[in-house]
């Protein structure tokens, strides 16, 4: 059974395979699957004025408490910002609005932030783990894009462990569960970067995440050839996409983000010290991979 839908702004679909659970009861998981798209899109989109993140704004300066729906992503995506010295760096929301990243999927409302400085950074957020607060000592616009849907997935997963098998297939976020009715991996294949229907790769895999960030995803309309995806201002080449197989979709989510932003050398060093697997696809369609990643390979 596969039930689709539209939420932070691409389809989700979800699919459930069992041999002991009925029809409808399949059906009542998946719809449990469901509601986590939409609660962690209610605290973690920028995009919206009555979201949790946004309306951090309006408290610079203080403790506030959060849910665990912005406090769990919000946490992970400082840890890799930290362990990346900053290149990944959740606090980029303003620049983002700037690139013309600033209208709501939903209404088609724009939204634009004032009196943010353009050198604010991860170093002005601050949490408290025991009790569960945020505090950003300067306004700042928290973009959450590439932690928070990964999160989502994660939390439908949870809803779907005791079928025989499940995918989660959130634009490009990816969770396969257990196994295919056949009794063998689910086949996830990698988008090609340049050819429009096209894949590059087969992966083989079964309870882990594949997630991808392109430069093609989505492109800016104020500054031509700039992405969704920051990039520092360095030397080198940027990889056209990075696939990561890890555990969670969240750190597959995050970490394929990351290593888009340092590149295909710092990226794969990172995604060793991580443990995951990485797929490198340059401009020029020149691969790179990580040590394993060919033992998730289906050819």
């Amino acid at each position: 059974m596969q039930k689709a839908f539209v939420a932070m702004d691409t389809r989700v679909a979800i699919t459930g395979v069992s041999r002991h659970h009925a029809e409808a009861d399949i059906g009542l998981r998946i719809e449990s699957a469901i509601r986590p798209f939409y609660e962690v899109e209610a605290s973690c989109s920028r995009f919206r004025s009555d979201s949790e993140v946004r309306r951090l704004l309006h408290h610079v300066g203080e403790a506030v408490v959060v849910s665990p729906l912005l406090y769990h992503p919000l946490r992970f995506a400082l840890t890799i910002a930290d362990i990346t010295a900053g290149q990944f760096d959740p606090a980029v929301g303003r620049r983002m609005e700037r690139l013309g990243f600033a209208i709501d999927y939903q209404s088609g409302c724009s939204i634009a932030s004032v009196s943010v400085p353009d050198d604010v950074t991860y170093r002005d957020i601050t949490l408290d783990d025991e009790h569960r607060t945020v505090t950003l000592h300067r306004p700042v616009v928290i973009d959450l894009g590439a932690v928070a849907k990964g999160f989502a997935v994660d939390l439908a997963a949870t809803q779907l462990q005791e079928l025989d098998g499940f995918v989660i297939d959130a634009g490009g976020d990816i969770y396969a569960g257990g196994l295919r009715p056949d009794g063998k991996p689910w086949r996830i294949g990698i988008r090609h970067p340049r050819v429009s229907g096209a894949t590059v790769a087969t992966l083989a895999i079964s309870n882990c995440a594949v997630c991808t960030s392109g430069d093609y995803e989505r492109k800016s309309r104020v500054e031509p050839g700039a992405s969704h995806i920051v990039l520092p201002q360095r030397g080198g080449t940027s990889p056209a996409s990075v696939t990561v197989i890890a555990r969670y979709a969240m750190m597959a989510d995050a970490l394929s983000t990351a290593a888009m932003v340092l590149g295909p050398d710092e990226g794969r060093a990172l995604l060793a010290k991580c443990g995951v697997e990485g797929l490198f696809i340059m401009p020029d369609l020149s691969t790179f991979t990580t040590d394993q990643w060919e033992v998730y390979t289906d050819e």
